[in-house]
């Protein structure tokens, strides 16, 4: 299976957040841009403490074929963690070291793990493969939210 380019988004996403961080003022981390949205202090904790769950549920789909996996109330795991005081930059280094063991853990992966089918207690039916992919959009979706502070 060729997965060349979504490797590399996902390798690379992690240094777009660091260098996003680096340019974002302390002064605006706290503000919102969107009321729907996390604050930019937020979005990276969220990002940061996604990453595990991300692998776990990776890890479940290929371990335990045909296993649910929960959903989450990324909102209450907001206040439960208390993202709100947490410091974007170490957020960033410990969001970029999480994703460097997801993706270790992916390139060993075989064609027929990607295609192992489990289930997402809110989502339902998904393969491996889609699960790496929808990681792949989850960045996309704050990289471009990162952008508006800009």
């Amino acid at each position: 299976m060729q997965l060349i380019y979504m490797f590399k988004g996902l390798e690379l996403a992690p240094a777009a957040v660091q260098r996003i961080v680096a340019q974002v003022p302390e002064s605006a981390y706290d503000s919102k841009r969107d009321p729907e949205r996390f604050t930019f202090r937020e979005a990276i904790a969220h990002l940061a403490d996604w990453e595990p769950i991300n692998i776990d549920r990776l890890r479940q789909g290929v371990e335990n074929p045909g296993c649910t996996v929960p959903g989450y109330d990324e909102g209450q795991r907001a206040i439960d963690l208390n993202y709100a005081v947490l410091d974007p930059k170490q957020q960033a280094e410990q969001f970029a070291k999480d994703r460097k063991a997801t993706l270790a853990y992916l390139k060993t992966l075989s064609d027929e793990d990607w295609a192992k089918v489990y289930y997402h207690s809110e989502r339902g039916r998904q393969t491996v493969l889609e699960q790496a992919i929808a990681i792949l959009g989850h960045d996309m979706y704050h990289l471009e939210q990162f952008t508006e502070y800009l």
